[in-house]
């Protein structure tokens, strides 16, 4: 409260192992103190070592993380922070997760590089915020070589690194982005940022591996599974079928894995690739999930222009205006976490699905900063939110309970096996679960690594049901933020706002232009299904790892929904 002194007590020091405690006090107790702090700090008090100090604390709330810092021999040692946190007797402890989880991410912000400006920055945090907070342990302990954990490279968690040499596999996942379009050599290069004849050269090896081929002076990628690229085949199916036989589900995907995932789950299938030079390609996957007609679409996507964007919402127009008995639409594809680090029913984990729900909105897309334009600092976002007007999907979700977990792993499981036999070169399975790392970039290049808050707890993947969001391009945010620059740091920092300040639990790579596309059909129903691939936006780096088993869980989890679903009307 105001008038209160913010106090640092050490309660050990000794060489690797450093305990302080920091706790608010009416008054200064003379005895014990070191330094009285003056000018901006005024209110802050540093005691002596408290000699005989217990340390068996009883926190209501505690975190943890492991960092790699240099010893003073230049030498790369790795340290465990633990924090302990009381707080006041009128605080809820659900709140106070609350307050320590945002406590928590403001402190890691910007890493301070010694103890003392850690200790510092904790300080003023309570001191100005967080009044919440009565007292806070800090453990701060060098860990032996056996007990130390893996820390990712920064270079994981950004998608805008650039690419230090270009592989068959950067040609592959361009192509993969562009399907069902074709891009001429010129423009796979250009992307890269690469030579044509190495490009080519690339691209002459994955023709031999049936992946890619030449269609005119276009590249485009091979579904080898199945396809049927002829377009009269589409108009008779679409003249000779009545309108009872018409699909009334439409499931729209982006990336190739998320529409692989989805059409190995649809039965007595046909896949028309209409394709036409220049762009503007479409592809229909169209048969059956359980008793409903489905008709399935994936979006071609070079990164995230306004171009991009449009095309995107065109495509979903195109689909809808096509096959005009849709009532439900599902979205389908990977995304990422936004991690809880205090409270375990909030965090999801890789390979966990989250089902967009109104808590409070379905979807919510920053297409615009608030920005002072006397300080060029953020101050909010502008944003655009929507919510589906009948909600049998999420209705699905909520009354599934157990059962639907289990259905849904026991589909997961059957859809890998599946996949396995047909001889697909993606490897769909769960990847061993040492790679879900909860890590966070913090300062000059650096990471730290938490504990999952349920790691105690969790009984495998879970169904979550929450706001998803996206964001506009976010380059140009960080540039009104630090006048200029394009630090990755300073764009997970904006992401994180913009999270918190909508509740929102998964971040993708932004479907405003679909989503205004169905509601702007008058489809009243639909849903966006994200497989967690990582702790961003689902295409980090790091989420390369998960990226296929997510997408699997994702079109699974359509699956199991779909089935739920009463008749067509």
């Amino acid at each position: 409260m105001k008038g209160e002194l913010v106090v640092l007590t050490p309660l050990k020091q000794e060489i690797g192992h450093y305990v302080v405690k920091i706790h608010r006090e009416e008054t200064a107790k003379s005895e014990k103190t070191l330094l009285i702090a003056g000018g901006q700090h005024t209110g802050i008090i540093i005691n002596k070592l408290e000699k005989n100090a217990t340390l068996d604390f009883q926190p209501d709330v505690s975190l943890s993380f492991s960092v790699s810092l240099g010893d003073k021999n230049q030498q790369q040692v790795q340290e465990k922070r633990s924090l302990y946190f009381n707080l006041r007797k009128n605080v809820e402890i659900e709140t106070g997760k609350a307050v320590v989880h945002k406590f928590f991410r403001n402190l890691l912000s910007n890493l301070p590089s010694d103890y003392v400006q850690f200790m510092k920055r904790a300080m003023n945090l309570m001191q100005k915020e967080f009044e919440e907070i009565q007292t806070l342990v800090i453990d701060y302990k060098i860990v032996e070589v056996e007990e130390q954990v893996a820390i990712p490279d920064a270079t994981q968690y950004d998608s805008t690194s650039e690419i230090e040499e270009v592989t068959a596999g950067h040609i592959q996942e361009v192509l993969e982005h562009a399907f069902p379009n074709g891009l001429p050599i010129s423009t796979i290069s250009e992307v890269l940022r690469c030579k044509e004849e190495e490009a080519d050269e690339f691209l002459r090896e994955l023709e031999k591996l049936g992946i890619a081929r030449k269609v005119g002076d276009e590249w485009i990628r091979v579904d080898a599974r199945k396809v049927d690229e002829s377009i009269e085949a589409h108009k008779n199916a679409a003249s000779t079928s009545s309108s009872t036989d018409q699909p009334t589900i439409a499931i729209i995907s982006c990336l190739f894995v998320e529409k692989q995932a989805i059409d190995s789950l649809i039965k007595d299938s046909q896949t028309i690739h209409k394709y036409k030079s220049g762009g503007d390609s479409n592809v229909y996957t169209i048969g059956k999930i359980g008793e409903h007609k489905i008709v399935a679409t994936k979006l071609a996507l070079i990164g995230d222009s306004r171009e991009a964007i449009t095309s995107a919402g065109s495509i979903t127009t195109r689909l809808l205006g096509n096959f005009q008995n849709i009532e439900h639409v599902f979205i389908v594809g990977v995304g990422g976490a936004v991690p809880h680090f205090t409270d375990a029913s909030l965090h999801a984990r890789l390979g966990d699905v989250i089902i967009s729900s109104s808590r409070p909105h379905q979807y919510v897309y920053a297409h615009d900063v608030l920005v002072d334009r006397k300080t060029e600092i953020i101050t909010g976002f502008a944003v655009r939110n929507w919510d589906a007007s009948e909600k049998t999907i999420e209705n699905i979700v909520l009354d599934g309970g157990e059962e639907l977990r289990k259905k849904w792993n026991e589909l997961t499981e059957n859809a890998i096996d599946e996949l396995a036999k047909h001889g697909n070169e993606t490897d769909w399975k769960q990847p061993p679960e040492s790679t879900d790392v909860l890590a966070m970039p913090v300062s000059k290049g650096n990471v730290v690594v938490m504990p999952h808050p349920n790691a105690e707890t969790r009984q495998g993947p879970e169904i979550h049901l929450g706001t998803i969001g996206g964001m506009a391009t976010i380059r140009r945010f960080a540039a009104n933020e630090t006048g200029g620059g394009e630090s990755s740091q300073e764009l997970d920092k904006i992401r994180e706002s913009f999270a918190e300040s909508f509740s929102i639990r998964c971040m993708d790579a932004g479907f405003d232009s679909v989503v205004g596309a169905i509601v702007g059909s008058c489809v009243k129903s639909w849903t966006l299904i994200r497989g967690i691939a990582d702790y961003q936006h689902g295409q980090s780096r790091a989420a390369k790892v998960w990226q296929t088993h997510a997408a699997i869980r994702a079109a699974s989890a359509a699956k199991c929904l779909i089935e739920r679903l009463p008749p067509a009307n």
